[in-house]
């Protein structure tokens, strides 16, 4: 079993590259509605796993909701605490520091293809979550519509060598419904990216930005990745920009009974 992933080495870099506050308040405003039931806003108990930075969070608490968010990373959290005074825990998402039933909502953005015991990190959900309490999954976002693109996808595909990605809806889907949770809603989210050039996309990829590389051996790396960065430093206008348009799967589970707990607290 793979272990979690921690981002202590992205977390002075993390919220330019990943959408900074706009995409926190795009997710979050796409989540809300979806997550709040009969629950008024400003009793919404929202526990985030993965709070990273705190970007989705403190949208929430924008829009009126009490925020909670556990994450492994040390210096992520550092982050988050200007955001998020009093509201964060360094904890695994596999024991997390709640008491049984106590929160609202939970949601997992962009974090369960890199959690490493998918099915203890489930089992932590449907525990803390009250009865009929509700769980949203958002997962990794696919860019469409450009050269870009066209050869990143084609490049991480490869990499894949045929596997599916461990968030990939069918699978979370499984792993959810396995654990407790029923799917309730099935969403895309759809919007407009941050334009790059393909000069820009080569140097991130060289940089490692994405933890899709982190682990990346030298031989797939001289195989598959550089040939996708001579491509990407060859296509046409390669200081020009490309606009980007992201589609972003976002499923929403409901709680079918009262959390148990998986260890005395």
């Amino acid at each position: 079993m793979p272990e979690s992933v921690n981002f202590d080495r992205m977390a002075d870099r993390y919220d330019e590259t990943r959408g900074g506050a706009e995409r926190g308040r795009t997710v979050a405003a796409a989540l809300a509605p979806h997550l709040l039931g009969e629950t008024p806003p400003e009793r919404a108990r929202l526990l985030e796993i993965g709070v990273g930075t705190g970007l989705v969070s403190a949208a929430f608490v924008e829009l009126g909701w009490s925020v909670a968010g556990v994450d492994l990373s040390e210096r992520m959290l550092a982050r988050a605490a200007g955001r998020l005074p009093g509201r964060i825990l360094r904890a695994d998402a596999t024991a997390i520091p709640l008491r049984s039933g106590t929160v609202d909502a939970c949601a997992a953005v962009h974090v369960l293809h890199l959690v490493g015991d998918q099915p203890a990190v489930l089992a932590e959900v449907v525990r803390v979550l009250r009865p009929g309490g509700r769980f949203g999954f958002v997962g990794a976002g696919a860019p469409d519509g450009s050269d870009i693109s066209e050869i990143i996808q084609a490049m991480q595909a490869t990499l894949a060598d045929g596997a599916s990605r461990r968030d990939a809806p069918d699978t979370v889907t499984r792993l959810a419904e396995q654990a407790g949770l029923r799917l309730v809603a099935d969403l895309t989210l759809t919007g407009a990216g941050r334009p790059s050039t393909p000069l820009e996309a080569a140097r991130q990829i060289e940089l490692r930005t994405w933890s899709t590389f982190w682990d990346v051996p030298a031989s797939k790396w001289s195989t598959i990745v550089e040939p996708a960065l001579d491509a990407l430093r060859g296509l046409p206008n390669p200081a020009e920009a490309r606009p980007a348009r992201i589609r972003t799967p976002c499923l929403i589970f409901e709680s079918q009974s009262p959390g148990t707990p998986a260890r005395a607290r």
